[in-house]
Formats: C-alpha cells, structure tokens, sequence
C-alpha cells in the first residue's frame, strides 16, 4: 500500500473515531450528518465539539459558523411552555449537512470550507 494512501486512511479512521469517542455515538460512517438533529449536539456542546475537532488537527476555523449547521433550540419560557402545550414535538429549520467525510477533507487541506 502506497505510504501517501495510508496515512490517508490511518487520518480518516483517526476523526472518526474522534467524532465517536467525543460524541458517544456509535453508527459513524463517512456519510453521516453530525448536524442531524437526531444526535442532538446542540448549541454549546457543537460549539465545543467542533473547536476541539478544529484545535486537534490543527485547522484554521476562522470562517466556521456553527449556528449553520448545528441547531440552537429556543430556550426562552415562553416558547418552552406554549411548545410544551401544543406540539408533541419541536420541528427545527434544516440545516446543511456536516459530513465525517466533509471534515477528513477539512482537516487534510488545514483549513475550513463549506460543503459544496
């Protein structure tokens, strides 16, 4: 096996496995969202999931925005309660897919870019 394509490899096995340790989730392939809001990483815990993510591999993040791809519920009472009283369930906006396989490419190039 060619040295280049298994450190290519080694890399993306490496942020999965990240992704899986710091998240607890187990069903990681390169293909999912960890935006979904099925994995319920919400604002301050994406925050902190993706500075580490960025600080780990050492990745510029300067133009990361991570309300675009990570839910911020409203938390105000009101909301809470009309919510509470009304709906069985809270629909959020959808937001672009933040892929495994998105961020191995990230973390190759050393810098942030939005998904195409």
């Amino acid at each position: 096996m060619d040295l280049n394509l298994k450190k290519m490899v080694q890399l993306e096995t490496e942020i999965a496995n990240f992704f899986k340790s710091t998240t607890g989730l187990r069903d990681i392939d390169l293909n999912t969202n960890i935006g979904d809001e099925k994995y319920k990483i919400f604002d301050l815990d994406a925050e902190n999931l993706m500075e580490t993510f960025f600080k780990k591999y050492n990745i510029d993040y300067s133009n990361f925005i991570v309300s675009k791809y990570f839910i911020y519920p409203n938390y105000s009472w009101r909301s809470l309660v009309f919510i509470r009283l009304f709906f069985d369930k809270v629909e959020y906006p959808l937001k672009p897919a933040l892929t495994i396989k998105h961020l191995i490419e990230v973390a190759k190039r050393k810098e942030w870019f939005d998904p195409s």
